[in-house]
């Protein structure tokens, strides 16, 4: 629960300083845009090629699966997140401020909990988990279409979070170690009826 804790204090405290009225969005961008090569080459559409139409690009799937192969849980949840990003820079121009905020609040969820996670049952490298998450970004974010898009998504949304109360943080916790505890055993499983 500490580690959870800290995780959302984390993003707490960038929230108090993006709440400031001085936050410039146009510097958060520049900075996104330096984090990302940007394919000039592509002419691909914001959507993208999905032919299994599983709402994640292929390119980005593909990506995704040989990356994490190894690593089931992480393979899941970076595929949940290309998802919701999928949805967030593919929204029409007049959605909802509500369905923005939305949809940004279930990602940062996805990215909590997989954080969380690797926290508490991995021995991780904290430098190479942030690279990997920043990777994934340039990734889902490869053209200046897609990220124009993502960056008008942050502009509409509120760029803070309420934290969430302690009850809700404990249903979250629950979640998310169900959904490791079942991917873990899935995983078991298919590796036992490959195995023979």
């Amino acid at each position: 629960m500490k580690v959870f804790l800290s995780i959302l204090v984390i993003f707490s405290s960038l929230s108090l300083f993006a709440k400031a009225e001085l936050f410039d969005y146009d510097v958060w961008a520049k900075d996104l845009e330096t984090m990302i090569e940007l394919s000039s080459k592509s002419t691909d559409t914001v959507k993208g090629s999905d032919k299994n139409n599983n709402q994640v690009r292929d390119d980005v799937e593909n990506y995704i699966k040989n990356k994490y192969a190894d690593d089931e849980f992480q393979k899941i949840m970076f595929l949940e997140a290309a998802r919701k990003i999928q949805q967030i820079i593919t929204l029409p121009k007049n959605s909802s401020k509500k369905l923005h905020k939305k949809l940004d609040e279930q990602l940062l969820q996805i990215y909590t909990c997989r954080d969380f996670i690797l926290f508490k049952h991995q021995d991780i490298d904290l430098e190479k988990e942030i690279e990997d998450k920043s990777e994934f970004k340039a990734k889902v974010l490869n053209t200046s279409k897609r990220l124009n898009a993502y960056i008008r998504h942050k502009r509409i949304v509120p760029f803070k979070y309420m934290i969430p109360s302690d009850e809700e943080l404990k249903k979250q916790k629950i979640a998310c170690e169900k959904l490791y505890s079942k991917i873990k055993s899935e995983s078991k499983k298919s590796r036992i009826l490959t195995a023979k």
